[in-house]
């Protein structure tokens, strides 16, 4: 005969496999102290121009006529001012450069758009005074693969997007993911670089990758319940729990 102490033991380990989870390996930065506000340093960091990056500059004047010159393709102009130009924008060439009217070929490679704006001001300044240069990277866009709600590629309206974000947009990482080797696949001067971030350690917010660049690509690996997870028996184990602990009630029930 059966304890009624053991039965009930049995029910309420039942219950515990079924609820509980390991909530700590399914946060972010879980090692970030709340009680005193405790951060880590992580300085943003601009984005910088790199070949095949799409610029759109828009270059305001007082003259309208001159305005149409320096904006063909914002406002509408006619005028091929290179063969660097496209529908968006101008595209920056395998050696760095764009191709702007009056103005020539400008070196853009590892710039910032803010240091764009300066530097091409400061060559409109020789001939067009106070004229206003605004400067965007058009074709921002970042990847997002693996083991996440909704992956594809997403196109960024802003200069910055952080790992986070980019998860963000993909419907955030499953359960079945893996948190602690998020890789992040970066091309520079035709060189691919792979690189790992813990996003359970807070450190990753330092790291130079955390902040994406264009045509970025965030991979997050499966972990190694993914292919149970995928199978029919996980439909099944809620179902045949509650039956399990229906039937030990029924046993402490009727054993006395």
């Amino acid at each position: 005969m059966i304890p009624k102490f053991y039965l009930l033991l049995f029910i309420v380990s039942l219950y515990l496999l079924a609820g509980c989870a390991n909530t700590k390996r399914l946060t972010y930065f879980n090692d970030i102290e709340k009680a005193n506000g405790a951060a880590t340093d992580n300085r943003i960091q601009s984005l910088k121009v790199q070949p095949g990056d799409v610029l759109q500059i828009t270059i305001t004047t007082i003259d309208k006529d001159i305005s149409m010159i320096l904006n063909p393709v914002s406002i509408g102009g006619t005028t091929a001012a290179s063969s660097s130009m496209t529908d968006q924008g101008y595209l920056v060439d395998s050696t760095g450069y764009v191709g702007l009217p009056m103005i020539g070929k400008v070196y853009v490679k590892e710039k910032t758009t803010t240091e764009i704006n300066t530097l091409v001001a400061q060559q409109l300044d020789k001939t067009i005074r106070n004229a206003f240069v605004s400067t965007r990277i058009a074709n921002f866009r970042i990847s997002v693969l693996g083991d996440v709600a909704r992956p594809g590629s997403f196109k960024i309206p802003a200069e910055r997007a952080s790992v986070l974000e980019a998860l963000s947009m993909a419907g955030d990482v499953n359960n079945t993911a893996i948190r602690d080797d998020i890789m992040i696949i970066r091309e520079t001067d035709g060189i691919k670089k792979y690189v790992s971030l813990n996003l359970n350690d807070s450190k990753a917010l330092s790291s130079p990758y955390y902040y994406l660049n264009n045509n970025d690509v965030v991979y997050v690996k499966p972990g190694k319940n993914k292919a149970f997870t995928n199978s029919t028996f996980p439909q099944f184990l809620p179902a045949a729990i509650s039956a399990l602990s229906l039937i030990t009630t029924l046993i402490i029930v009727t054993v006395k």
